[in-house]
């Protein structure tokens, strides 16, 4: 699996340039591939509301995508709730002929599977790839008394009021991060749930709440609001943003890496149905990658750091991981629910 561990520059040249190796056998001539797709849009299900970080990475992904593929467009089709199973069910439930795509973090499909064992299943989805990869951070606002961690994790262990956490909304990748804190820190954070990450990051950039773990580019809109006090990485991969400190470096405890994998994926049906469409889809999304016109949005919007492709086979080990981590942590989210 590709881990942010290299400089800006050097990692973004060294995952894509390993990607074009994967595919230089398979790419076709321009006029090939475009028969592969009619000429009709594309759908593209976004499990959130429009604004947050799947919805601004779309954005930047489907143009060139669609360009490559040589269809008309991508329509954005906003599907927000029930953690996602909304959006997926609608996949599950549409034409099966490999033009719509599903853009969600790889950890919320990896929790369906826990919360609607009844309603959804792995076996339903068909992982096309990541695009790009987004550690968790600790944010605390920027008037905050705390300038580091120690400072933080010292005034929560001796207040009298368990400090509080903002979280995008229960049992989301936010919330496994929050109570992957506390269990390991042994501080009794409260964590206090919103209606997306969008909201849970601004509650903590007005100071309504204590601290809010989030994933670090998705939260680049509140950087001026906010100080970092850790990354749950190896490093901070970017340069002049947060300059966030390892958690392994500061902290007296261990935690596991916390990142989110944001990718793509159809239904499997569709995979089935359609082979060759499908493993089209894998060879131009790790194409669209190695575009300059993606790679000229990427960095406008700082994205550039975070960029990384993993195939189908990488995410479906990604979700193995997550769901082994989450047996740890579940029973602490649970109690949460009971208390909200």
């Amino acid at each position: 699996m590709s881990k942010l561990h290299l400089p800006r520059r050097k990692f973004l040249t060294s995952s894509l340039a390993a990607g074009a190796a994967l595919g230089a056998g398979s790419v076709l001539p321009r006029r090939a591939r475009a028969e592969d797709f009619s000429e009709r849009r594309m759908e593209a299900i976004i499990p959130f509301s429009p604004g947050g970080g799947t919805d601004r990475s779309v954005r930047l992904v489907t143009p060139v995508w669609a360009d490559i593929l040589g269809v008309q467009d991508f329509r954005l089709d906003h599907s927000p709730g029930a953690g996602s199973l909304i959006a997926q069910d609608q996949m599950r439930d549409g034409t099966h002929d490999a033009h719509t795509v599903l853009f969600t973090p790889a950890p919320h499909t990896a929790w369906l599977t826990v919360l609607e064992p009844d309603s959804f299943s792995l076996d339903q989805i068909a992982w096309i790839g990541s695009y790009f990869q987004d550690p968790n951070v600790l944010l605390v606002a920027e008037d905050s008394p705390y300038q580091n961690i120690d400072e933080f994790l010292d005034a929560a262990a001796d207040s009298d009021e368990p400090f509080t956490a903002s979280v995008s909304s229960p049992l989301s990748a936010a919330h496994a991060a929050t109570v992957a804190l506390r269990e390991r820190s042994g501080i009794p954070f409260r964590v206090v749930p919103f209606d997306g990450g969008s909201d849970a990051r601004n509650a903590v950039a007005g100071g309504h709440v204590d601290c809010c773990v989030a994933p670090y580019w998705s939260a680049i809109n509140v950087m001026d609001l906010t100080r970092a006090l850790c990354i749950f990485w190896p490093e901070d991969p970017t340069e002049g943003m947060w300059d966030a400190p390892p958690a392994a470096e500061v902290l007296p405890f261990d935690m596991p890496d916390l990142y989110e994998p944001y990718a793509a994926q159809i239904s499997a049906q569709s995979a089935e149905d359609h082979p060759d469409r499908y493993e089209r889809l894998i060879d131009s999304f790790r194409e669209t990658l190695e575009h300059e016109d993606f790679l000229a949005g990427a960095e406008d919007q700082g994205l550039t750091p975070f960029v990384s492709f993993m195939g189908p086979e990488e995410c479906d080990k990604f979700v193995a991981e997550y769901l082994e981590l989450l047996e740890e942590f579940q029973p602490g989210m649970q109690d949460d629910l009971d208390e909200m």
